[in-house]
């Protein structure tokens, strides 16, 4: 998922896919699409917390 998320071809296809929200006047679509594409690459892009809290050098 993340190589699809983050691949030129899946940016390029979400941009056209805008662009011609754009261009018919569907801006709700064009806004949904942009959060859903950030909202994707937002989560993907979140480091997971890995080993335990004790950071005390103890």
């Amino acid at each position: 998922m993340t190589e699809l998320a983050n691949s030129k071809l899946m940016a390029f296809t979400m941009g056209t896919w805008i662009t011609y929200c754009l261009g018919v006047g569907a801006y709700d679509g064009a806004v949904f699409l942009l959060f859903f594409y950030s909202l994707m690459l937002w989560d993907l892009n979140a480091k997971k917390a890995t080993g335990s809290d004790a950071s005390d050098g103890k």
